[in-house]
């Protein structure tokens, strides 16, 4: 018998992404701690009945309410949320319980590609909710379909198919189209191009899973090849019904089965071209004993007996199997294994604080050795740990997973720091010096002890240990750093920054993940040749966001302001006739320029120094002088201030004719009062 099995049969991304979320809950749960699903977890009576012996019940939506009310800390409860997705309020609702309650926790193990879903109608039924309408192609008893529905904000209609679709009549302006995950392809487009092709505004998004496309295409090419076609899956499962649609309309000795012991052997002949698909809530392992069945059938005797001994060929010397903790002593764990076969591990196998001893747990363990006469096998836990640890290195390095291990080693040759070995998964991984993230100044010993996050970048060759990075981890986590700072700046922004370098046109100032330039026209309202003649490298600036530049990654920054403008200070807090202690900071022939407060300078004009005749300002004053002066006048357009000290001196008789005498001539003297 030739057998075919479709491309991507079985678990798809979303379904075994959840399974692998449930047993990290399930492993990691506390002493008296329960975990349970909201709905059936998948579409399969297989897994929904093993997950009930595991411990792990489905509960109704007003089960769960009751028991997340009342999760205490003796009994925490863990609530692990459908792959389908649940609906808005339910969400909201749970989450709000956990928020209040620290012993009630929610695992979201919503299929992203039905999360994007949500995320589309919630934005496009916000757009214009009075004149949108949301049209979702698929089953309106579906719970994917229920929980899309709740994230509209405006009219929502569901069709199955275009048979349904074409009665639809509508006022609304904008129709925006989408499709439960698991809808079937052909239907689905007939739909999308109807909508087209009769009204004016429509927006349509391919929300069907690529993996479900593609297994429908795979199914029908394979059912065009094929004598007989078996469909394994959930009969509740939709994707797995879609499928059986499918191949039953091009090969009409198609089976829907749920388990091997349905296939219908009167209807296979075993010369026959043999096409097998499975839907997305189908586990391998269903897969995997259908194909052993069809390979070895001859008659119905042969598949009987095949049956009979399925759970004994599986203990095969050197597979891996699953049983419960009967008991646990000194010397040995003993194991129920199916088929009432007796499993024994020795405690050597488990180290001293392993927490997986538990009578009624779950182990998986590799046989080593069966005793069919006694019905017993020698089964080894660390062999099943070599190989679990070896497919989550392999899964991790192609799924580019985050991993986290302590530094066991520090490897050198010659003196020179080679890498380091970080144990984690039971494997021990090889990190190079250059991917330690150290620079190499640094002294990699001080690595030694500590717990660190990395990447597998390659699973190793035989006898070789697998090679991962540290620096990926720290780069990226910095990446993510940086975009979400980008994602947080608005011109504006206000930062205390700290100055990191200088260069003759403007300083690099450090505001975060990233450093801005401030451009020295945006330092300082004082005069000053270069920055450094006013900042150095350390010291800590207020900044402002003045421009940004997304695609160059530059920012511009300012210091400048309107607040800190020292002419803007000036003229707020002071008037003509204000006396004010000034500093002599610039003798020039017509006069002195005296600093009022820092940045503005106002001019004492040599014929309001003294009450005497003046051959030059230095006479009386010199750079650096405290003296009082009277504010005599204020040109805010020019931004010029003119001072007096002879205004608060007592008159001179004698010199006063000359002084006037003089006065008149040089105060024509337009010179510039420039601010310092």
């Amino acid at each position: 018998m030739k057998i075919t099995v479709a491309k991507g049969s079985g678990f798809c991304f979303g379904v075994r992404r959840a399974f692998g979320i449930l047993e990290k809950e399930i492993h990691s749960q506390p002493c008296g701690g329960k975990i349970v699903t909201l709905g059936k977890f998948v579409h399969n009576p297989q897994i929904v009945s093993d997950l009930e012996k595991r411990g792990v019940p489905c509960v109704s939506e007003d089960q769960l309410i009751s028991l997340a009310t009342s999760a205490n800390e003796k009994q925490p409860l863990t609530a692990v949320l459908r792959t389908h997705g649940i609906t808005r309020d339910l969400k909201d609702a749970l989450n709000k319980i956990a928020a209040e309650n620290p012993f009630f926790k929610v695992t979201d193990c919503t299929c992203p590609c039905v999360s994007k879903i949500h995320h589309i109608v919630t934005k496009e039924s916000s757009i214009d909710p009075e004149n949108t309408l949301i049209i979702i192609i698929g089953d309106e008893n579906h719970p994917e379909v229920s929980a899309i529905k709740s994230y509209c904000r405006c009219r929502c209609l569901v069709f199955p198919d275009l048979k349904h679709l074409s009665s639809l009549q509508t006022d609304k302006k904008r129709i925006v189209c989408v499709a439960q995950t698991t809808q079937k392809l052909t239907e689905c487009k007939l739909c999308q191009n109807y909508l087209l092709n009769n009204f004016t505004d429509v927006k349509i998004y391919d929300t069907i899973c690529k993996v479900t496309e593609e297994r429908q295409t795979e199914v029908e090419k394979l059912a065009g090849e094929s004598d007989v076609m078996i469909i394994i899956g959930g009969r509740e499962s939709s994707n797995t019904n879609k499928l059986f649609e499918i191949s039953s309309r091009i090969q009409p000795n198609t089976f829907f089965v749920e388990q091997i012991s349905e296939i219908p052997l009167d209807g296979i002949h075993p010369d026959a071209k043999l096409g097998i698909s499975a839907g997305a809530s189908t586990p391998d392992s269903l897969i995997e004993e259908a194909i052993k069945a069809m390979e070895n059938i001859e008659n119905k005797e042969d598949f009987a007996k095949l049956l009979d001994e399925t759970e004994m060929n599986y203990l095969k010397t050197g597979s891996v199997v699953k049983g419960t903790i009967v008991s646990v002593d000194d010397r040995e764990v003993v194991i129920d294994l199916k088929s009432n076969l007796t499993g024994f591990i020795s405690t050597d196998e488990f180290d001293d604080d392993d927490d997986s001893l538990k009578v009624g747990d779950e182990i998986s363990a590799v046989v080593v050795k069966k005793d069919d006469e006694n019905g017993t096998v020698r089964l080894s836990k660390k062999k099943a740990d070599n190989i679990a640890s070896k497919s989550k290195v392999e899964e991790a390095c192609k799924n580019g997973d985050v991993l986290e291990g302590k530094v066991t080693d520090i490897i050198k040759k010659d003196d020179t720091a080679k890498g380091l070995i970080i144990s984690a998964l039971h494997t021990r991984f090889f990190v190079p010096a250059s991917q330690t993230g150290l620079s190499k100044k640094d002294d990699i010993s001080t690595m030694l002890g500590k717990v660190c996050k990395f990447k597998v970048t390659e699973t190793g060759a035989s006898g070789k240990h697998p090679v991962a990075s540290i620096a990926i981890v720290e780069n990226e986590k910095k990446q993510a750093e940086i975009d979400e700072f980008w994602a947080s700046l608005t011109e504006g922004k206000v930062f205390e920054g700290t100055v990191k370098s200088m260069t003759d046109y403007g300083v690099f100032v450090n505001i975060g993940p990233l450093d801005g330039m401030v451009h020295k026209s945006e330092l300082s309202w004082k005069r000053f040749r270069v920055p450094s003649d006013i900042v150095s490298v350390g010291d800590k600036l207020t900044v402002y966001v003045k421009d940004l530049n997304p695609e160059k990654r530059r920012i511009s920054l300012g210091c400048k302001t309107a607040e800190n403008n020292p002419w803007n200070i000036f003229v707020s807090n002071y008037s003509v006739g204000d006396v004010v202690n000034v500093k002599i900071a610039n003798i020039m022939s017509y006069g002195a320029f005296a600093e009022i407060i820092p940045g503005v300078d106002g001019l004492i004009h040599i014929s309001q120094i003294a009450n005497k005749r003046l051959g030059n300002p230095a006479e009386v004053l010199h750079t650096g002088d405290q003296v009082d002066a009277k504010i005599i006048d204020i040109d805010t357009e020019k931004k010029k201030v003119s001072l007096s000290v002879r205004a608060l001196l007592e008159p001179d008789v004698n010199n006063e004719e000359a002084v006037n005498e003089t006065q008149v001539a040089e105060t024509e003297t337009d010179e510039p009062v420039e601010n310092a």
